[in-house]
């Protein structure tokens, strides 16, 4: 079995279900390194006196950033040279990692793979970084580039065993994001629609400003564990999946949606274009009729082949990029 290296940011819970889903899947031989995953050190006393002047004299609070950010580096790039060798080494969330990292960690490996959940054009300056890759693999097709080595892979749903216990339906439709300006009066209007047609929501925002709920919109600053969100999605008839302008991606939900049998309500029209897109169970905002919004809650959940959906699994993901 290949011996594999993965490295990535360490957030909202996705390492330990990547572990979890490799342990399900049988692969043992699977390191991980994290970005920020050792806790800040000064080097030396001379950096905590220097830290405590500017913060206390000068009220200068970047500095003891700057710090941390020099610290996570320099603890990278000597995790990098300590390395053994690896069959595959896959990067995520490449637009952490500097150039310098990235260029000690290519030659600890016969195969280098980078894979972006995001537009390219929201980090740009994941661009420089990609030269070093054997494959990237994007989950927008507008930015597939083939003659530089940059594929298309969309997200996926984790396919590790799990409970098969039926989850009572509380609400039709719901909503987990972030809270993103652009989207926010998007996110208004529709959950207007949906109180005026009886269609019963779950709408939750994250932001780390204390915000009072607008309308069935609720916030929150603290993030959802993974089996939270899942037991919103299980108890659901439908989730909500509004596009960044920056990208076409298909989003999480998406994935989610297709696994646990839900329908989808989105203003990504994009996703005709794909093979599990059925009109019975995808509501296009903009394109659909709202007045057929309501039957189209309420209406049976039509199933998709099983050899299209396991195409999306984490399975088939992670040995497209191994490959």
């Amino acid at each position: 079995m290949k011996k594999i290296l993965i490295i990535m940011h360490n957030y909202a819970e996705i390492p330990t279900l990547i572990r979890k889903n490799l342990d399900d899947l049988g692969y043992e031989n699977v390191d991980f390194i994290f970005y920020a995953e050792e806790k800040f050190r000064y080097k030396n006393m001379a950096q905590k006196v220097k830290n405590l002047y500017r913060k206390t004299i000068l009220k200068d609070k970047s500095y003891k950033d700057q710090l941390r950010k020099e610290f996570i580096k320099r603890t990278l790039l000597e995790k990098a040279e300590r390395l053994p060798h690896y069959d595959v080494i896959l990067m995520l969330n490449t637009d952490f990692f500097s150039d310098e990292f990235i260029r000690i960690i290519k030659t600890k490996t016969k195969k280098l793979v980078g894979n972006h959940w995001d537009g390219l054009s929201r980090t740009p300056a994941i661009y420089s970084k990609i030269k070093f890759f054997d494959a990237f693999y994007v989950f927008d097709k507008s930015d597939v580039d083939e003659k530089n080595k940059i594929y298309f892979l969309t997200n996926f749903f984790f396919n590790f065993n799990e409970s098969q216990k039926e989850e009572i339906i509380k609400q039709d439709v719901f909503y987990l994001g972030t809270y993103v300006e652009e989207r926010f009066n998007v996110l208004k209007n529709i959950s207007k629609v949906f109180t005026l047609k009886n269609i019963s929501q779950k709408i939750i925002l994250f932001t780390w400003d204390k915000r009072e709920a607008e309308g069935e919109i609720t916030f929150t600053n603290q993030f959802l564990s993974y089996e939270e969100n899942m037991s919103h999605v299980k108890s659901s008839k439908a989730l909500l999946d509004l596009k960044l302008k920056e990208h076409n991606g298909l989003s999480f939900r998406f994935f989610e949606a297709l696994k646990y049998h839900k329908k989808l309500i989105t203003d990504n029209a994009y996703v005709k274009d794909y093979d599990f897109y059925k009109k019975e169970n995808i509501f296009i905002i903009g394109e659909d009729s709202e007045e057929e919004l309501k039957s189209f809650v309420e209406s049976p959940y039509q199933e998709i082949p099983a050899e299209i959906k396991n195409k999306y699994s984490f399975e088939n993901w992670f040995k497209t990029l191994i490959s």
